[in-house]
């Protein structure tokens, strides 16, 4: 075996290691671990197949065949990126008819540092709205004492904003449902279908949720305090493969 390839090796053998570390050890960024495994992966099967190529013309095509796979993967990836990147800001200047805040876990009673970022995000945006129903989607998870909704009207309305503005919507297990179920209210409250309504998400997962709601979402977004900031960039790359599922299989 080559240089190129003992390089190869022990790149990849290094993935496997840091991979390890933030899959058990640093588990708030375990999906950029998991990358990292794919990583070594890649890169194991790379050197074998160029040590190989030497000596098998299978393997020579073979080669090639996964860079083209390859090339066309990070292409995906990057502009799928580029479209999370792009909703990843608040749209202070269209007039709405209703917010909903997206849920995130819950610690026992107590937000999580998501769901609060989320809240504080809602919370700004609302202050020049008065009047504007605000509904919070979210059902009850394990280790959470009340629902995601629960926990974040009570949030709300700790923090000044009137109770009869606050719906609850306590069904919803992931983003999907936080839209149907959210539709299902604003109806109710008499938001025409397409009206403009302003969504409260993480920045990263704006993109997602607009996909999944349609015409007339207003995005505003929460961002992670800048020391966050490798936490913000393990979930801006895990989310662009949340959008290549939501939009494949509608998840």
């Amino acid at each position: 075996m080559r240089r190129f390839e003992k390089v190869c090796c022990i790149l990849a053998a290094l993935c496997v290691l840091l991979g390890a570390l933030l899959r058990f050890v640093w588990t708030a960024v375990r999906f950029t671990g998991f990358l990292l495994w794919c990583a070594a992966g890649a890169l194991a099967v790379y050197a074998l197949l160029r040590h190989w190529s030497r000596t098998r013309r299978w393997a020579l095509w073979c080669r090639r065949m996964f860079l083209v796979l390859l090339a066309a993967g990070l292409l995906l990836f990057t502009a799928l990126e580029a479209w999370v990147i792009s909703w990843s800001r608040t749209d202070w200047d269209t007039p709405v008819e209703a917010v909903v805040v997206l849920g995130a876990g819950v610690n026992g009673r107590t937000p999580s540092l998501s769901l609060l970022v989320r809240l504080e995000a809602a919370l700004e945006y609302v202050r020049d709205k008065p009047g504007v129903p605000i509904i919070v989607t979210g059902a009850q998870g394990p280790g959470e004492a009340v629902s995601e909704a629960r926990c974040m009207a009570d949030w709300l309305i700790a923090h000044g904003v009137e109770p009869p503005r606050v719906v609850l919507e306590e069904q919803a297990a992931n983003t999907m449902e936080n839209v149907r179920f959210s539709k299902e209210l604003l109806a109710e409250l008499g938001v025409p279908a397409g009206g403009s309504v302003a969504v409260v998400s993480s920045d990263y997962h704006l993109c997602r949720a607009a996909w999944m709601w349609g015409g007339g979402m207003v995005p505003v977004a929460a961002h992670m305090p800048a020391r966050y900031f490798p936490l913000t960039a393990n979930y801006y790359v895990r989310e662009a493969f949340g959008l290549a599922a939501a939009i494949v299989f509608g998840i």
